[in-house]
């Protein structure tokens, strides 16, 4: 490591320490207003839980490359991180059941939508394996099942976000801690196929990659920004967006900087329970601006597999798009299913870089759900973005536009087994909703005004 590099590093860590004071100041707050609950929790369980044994492996045991007698670099974790996997993903699995029957029979909650489709997805997925001759239940997708179950009967609004903020404060502390501790553990080589970012370093944290650390932190922008309170939201926002820039991701680096700048200009608000009036209503041009974000990013998605030469050289990633394409004509209703694309790996059909998705939301679920699955996906947004009505709309625009633009070159969501970013799509599926009539000061409903369903 150089000494720009190593100096580089050193202030990651340090900001990572001075970003203990906001999140302190925004977690006690937090407190004081009783945003925290029993959805925070299992969001943050969920995320903690699904990155706890790579991250071990990393700080146990650094970035050194494992190879096999013939020199070739090993896929995988050894034994004991295996083991950690199984436990972790069995304390998930366990931690959604309770969560599902305590809020089903204790405190009777409302069913939310959004989960139940993304459910659908998920089985639909899991018919197409049966079909094609794949395993019909992993462990990972029971425990993608559960927490997609448990989203359906969270509480919705605020309380899922801060969740998903306090997954990123984790992750990102862990990274600025690990920085003091070893250096070398926190980056990764540049090559030429792979250049710095703009601090000469590719920062991954305590994650395998850099990649898989810049999705999650992006992601947890819009929480932060919306499930914290006060000003230093912002502050925090803005620190994870130049984390996501020094992990040398270009895709992670431009959705940073484009989601804090719609959350900038929208300046999106969720409800408080206590408020007496509801949240103010949205003038045309930032419903518009918001709308023409999310259809640019959209259309982003659907062009560049497709059309992939007129947007330079892709790489592995135009080859795999091109097979994929040749494949799903020969079972364009139901796909190959969530196992399929992976299990080429095995046969030696694919890299393994491009084993764990194709890299691009949209042909990821075509692939793997057809055009049944791809329309339910579609659904599934479409929910997401309109169910809170003309005042939830930023809200929403804001929490999809870095999974939607991270969706060109990723995938940021997945329908096949519980991952890295299986808390996120819990999160963001538990987005308020608007419903007809307010609760006044009185407490009866005035129906000439909306309210939203976190207010209940």
């Amino acid at each position: 490591m150089t000494q720009q590099q190593s100096t580089s590093v050193l202030i990651i860590g340090i900001l990572t320490l001075l970003s203990l004071i906001p999140w302190t100041i925004a977690l006690r707050r937090a407190h004081v207003f009783g945003d925290w609950d029993l959805t925070s929790t299992l969001v943050l369980l969920i995320g903690v839980l699904a990155n706890l044994p790579s991250t071990a492996y990393v700080i146990v045991s650094g970035r050194k490359e494992r190879l096999d007698p013939l020199g070739d670099t090993v896929i995988g974790f050894p034994s004991w991180v295996n083991r950690i996997d199984f436990v972790t993903n069995s304390l998930m699995l366990a931690a959604c059941v309770l969560f599902l029957v305590g809020r089903l029979l204790v405190a009777r909650a409302r069913v939310n939508t959004a989960p139940l489709i993304a459910t659908v997805i998920v089985l639909t997925l899991i018919a197409s394996d049966g079909l094609h001759g794949q395993p019909l239940w992993t462990p990972r997708e029971f425990t993608l099942l559960a927490a997609l179950l448990a989203a359906a009967v969270a509480r919705p609004g605020r309380s899922a976000l801060l969740g998903g903020a306090a997954v990123a404060m984790v992750y990102t502390v862990l990274g600025g801690i690990e920085s003091f501790a070893e250096q070398a553990t926190v980056v990764r080589p540049c090559r030429a196929d792979d250049p710095c970012s703009v601090l000469n370093i590719l920062y991954a944290g305590v994650f395998t990659n850099e990649n898989t650390f810049s999705l999650l932190v992006v992601v947890c922008i819009p929480f932060v920004w919306l499930g914290l309170r006060g000003k230093v939201r912002v502050l925090l926002a803005c620190y994870l967006a130049f984390v996501a820039l020094a992990s040398g991701s270009y895709l992670a680096g431009a959705t940073a900087i484009l989601s804090v700048a719609l959350l900038a200009l929208l300046r999106p608000t969720l409800p408080d329970r206590s408020a007496r009036t509801p949240v103010a209503g949205v003038s045309p041009g930032r419903g518009l601006l918001a709308g023409a974000a999310l259809a640019a990013a959209t259309f982003l998605g659907f062009a560049v597999p497709i059309r992939h030469a007129r947007f330079g050289d892709l790489g592995l990633r135009a080859a795999i798009w091109d097979q994929a394409k040749d494949e799903w004509t020969r079972s364009p209703l139901l796909g190959y299913g969530g196992k399929a694309w992976s299990a080429k790996y095995q046969g030696g059909d694919i890299p393994a870089a491009t084993s764990p998705s194709l890299h691009n939301q949209w042909i990821d679920v075509l692939y793997a759900g057809g055009i049944i699955g791809l329309l339910l996906f579609a659904a599934l947004l479409a929910y997401l973005l309109f169910r809170g009505g003309t005042r939830g709309f930023p809200a929403a625009s804001c929490v999809l536009l870095p999974v939607v633009l991270a969706s060109v070159l990723e995938r940021p969501w997945s329908f096949g087994i519980s991952n890295s970013l299986t808390f996120a799509l819990v999160a963001a599926t538990v987005l308020p909703a608007a419903t007809r009539g307010r609760v006044g000061a009185t407490g009866h409903q005035h129906p000439s005004k909306p309210r939203m369903m976190s207010d209940v």
